[in-house]
């Protein structure tokens, strides 16, 4: 009886052993390459040193981290940096990943808009990027901005393009004209 207590107790410490060696194995170190400052607040995009793209979700941390090492757990939604743990969600896989599926926004291109970006944008906008693309707006948004050849991430999900733009509240949606 004792020996089944003693094998028992064994058989639940190896369990678990497994289980957590199972749970570090989703997580991974890294470091935020864009932007900079990183502020930690929700809706901020961010680029990981392995070309992920990642969004912050509900958080609101004014952080002013340059360049920080973090650990990321895509499996759990959760980035740390030092003693804070945000909520994340996984944007795009990296260019070369294997993981990708179908379905999934990948990074297309990191660039700039073309000249100055000023007045109304909305659905039916085109723009014209510095790596020669043209895209237009597709997606419903309605923004006031005025931006100088602002910096833009263009993450691409079959022909649908996400287009965000520093400077601009949200992402646009457009479709690719060139």
């Amino acid at each position: 009886m004792n020996n089944q207590k003693i094998l028992r107790s064994a058989a639940i410490l190896i369990l678990l052993f497994l289980t957590s060696s199972a749970n570090a194995s989703e997580c991974y170190e890294s470091s935020i390459q864009s932007p900079t400052p990183f502020m930690g607040n929700n809706g901020e995009v961010f680029k990981l040193l392995d070309g992920s793209v990642w969004e912050v979700k509900y958080e609101y941390e004014y952080m002013y981290e340059y360049y920080p090492n973090v650990i990321v757990c895509p499996d759990r939604g959760k980035l740390m940096i030092g003693e804070k743990n945000l909520n994340v969600a996984l944007l795009s896989t990296p260019k070369n990943s294997k993981s990708g599926s179908g379905g999934a926004w990948e990074l297309f291109e990191e660039t700039n808009l073309q000249g100055s970006i000023s007045g109304t944008i909305q659905q039916g906008h085109i723009f014209k990027t510095t790596s020669g693309s043209i895209y237009e707006v597709t997606g419903l948004t309605l923004q006031l901005v005025l931006e100088l050849q602002p910096d833009v991430m263009v993450l691409r999900n079959g022909n649908v393009y996400k287009l965000i733009v520093e400077g601009f509240d949200e992402p646009l949606i457009c479709a690719k004209l060139k």
